[in-house]
């Protein structure tokens, strides 16, 4: 026989408890009337504008019909607490469950900003306790000129920015400056994001699609991202290397082929030039589109079916549901494939060999700490900045399905 437990009977307020209850809500039915009172008024005159001046602030007028229908359901909620307090059945509330009560009756823009800090907090304690001692650490050493003591450790001369300025004159590796590097690898990033971008969705969307062996096929394109890339250079530089380098001469060979062709006909030499470098990095490409391809089908598979269903419906093309429906859906993860691409790039480029060596061959650790300390906070504003700039051009563009 199950075991069913019993459960235990609600517990309802009375006495001079219920008085305090029942000033409380009216006072708060006085100002949630009060506020919806103003909310309808200018719900109303923000429709009658729009309806006059032909004013297409469609935004405006949906935030203030949300925002009273959200005070009609507070007002309700309530109304029915005031009648439930005078047929005394005004259930008592233990810590947890007010707590609910009161997050269910917040806003659902209220709600998402609350669970966001909550899964926030884990990063900011584990930033906190690891990671802003060494960040503050490496600050002051790019503001000092540092020596090693006799007795072990470093001795410290406040030197301010001249780090900074050695790190933009001074120190070279292969013969260019940090100053030429950091542009170089900025021109790299900004011929490897758009193409990156749209060789993961286009593969994405191939992907996406049901066929016999698309499980290997996103395998395949997943393994550079965890294959050891040691073993692929040792096999690269053996005899198979050297016989799949002539391979990709002869196809590097027909790609100037096709671009002499092209720009005879009149083409741009810019969008040629761009063309032409971008099958030159193939490699590069397909190598660093592995999360981006798995970001990009797992957004795909995410959108509603409903919405291509209603475009069926209505007549709508496949070109026409690409871009009015798959491309704003998954333009949020378009935002966050180019954030990791640009940090990925960064990774990877040739600046990090800043941080372990110079231009006579010798380390950090034998060299002026305070300098690569700088080298490395300028690495970062450098990466900051590009992310930045690219989130402010695209969080416009950014299409929320909730919103």
């Amino acid at each position: 026989m199950s075991m069913v437990k019993n459960k235990k009977p609600p517990k309802f307020v009375s006495g001079p408890e219920s008085e305090m209850i029942r000033i409380r809500l009216e006072q708060k039915k006085d100002k949630l009337e009060y506020a919806l009172e103003n909310v309808t008024l200018c719900y109303i005159a923000c429709v009658q504008k729009k309806q006059t001046e032909k004013n297409r602030n469609f935004k405006k007028v949906f935030a203030l019909s949300r925002k009273m229908e959200h005070t009609k359901i507070r007002l309700q909620r309530v109304n029915i607490g005031l009648l439930r307090l005078e047929e005394g059945k005004y259930e008592k509330l233990n810590l947890f469950q007010k707590i609910t009560k009161h997050f269910s009756n917040l806003s659902y823009r209220t709600q998402k900003v609350i669970f966001g800090i909550l899964f926030l907090l884990p990063w900011i304690a584990g930033f906190c306790l690891f990671f802003a001692a060494p960040v503050g650490t490496t600050i002051w050493w790019s503001l000092n000129d540092m020596t090693i003591a006799e007795g072990g450790g470093y001795d410290f001369v406040f030197a301010g920015f001249q780090n900074y300025k050695d790190v933009f004159g001074s120190e070279l590796l292969g013969g260019l400056t940090m100053y030429e590097r950091l542009s170089q690898s900025i021109l790299d990033i900004l011929v490897d994001l758009p193409t990156i971008l749209i060789f993961s969705l286009f593969i994405a969307v191939l992907l996406n699609t049901k066929f016999k062996g698309h499980q290997l096929v996103k395998a395949i394109f997943f393994i550079p991202v965890i294959y050891n890339m040691t073993v692929i250079n040792n096999t690269l530089s053996g005899q198979f290397g050297t016989l799949f380098r002539s391979d990709l001469d002869q196809g590097f060979a027909l790609s100037q082929q096709f671009s002499d062709f092209v720009m005879q006909i009149g083409i741009g030499n810019g969008l040629v030039g761009f063309l032409t470098d971008a099958v030159n990095r193939i490699f590069t490409i397909v190598n660093k589109s592995g999360i981006q391809i798995l970001i990009f089908i797992a957004a795909l598979q995410s959108i509603p079916a409903h919405l291509y269903e209603a475009a069926k419906v209505e007549g709508a093309t496949k070109y026409e549901m690409f871009w009015k429906i798959t491309i704003p859906m998954i333009s949020p993860m378009v935002l966050t494939a180019a954030v990791y691409t640009i940090v990925d790039s960064f990774v990877g480029s040739e600046l990090m060999q800043f941080m372990t060596v110079n231009s006579q061959g010798t380390t950090m650790s034998t060299n002026r700490p305070g300098l690569y300390s700088a080298i490395s906070i300028v690495y970062f504003l450098a990466n900051a900045l590009i992310i930045a700039i690219i989130f402010l051009l695209m969080r416009k563009r950014v299409f929320y399905y909730d919103k």
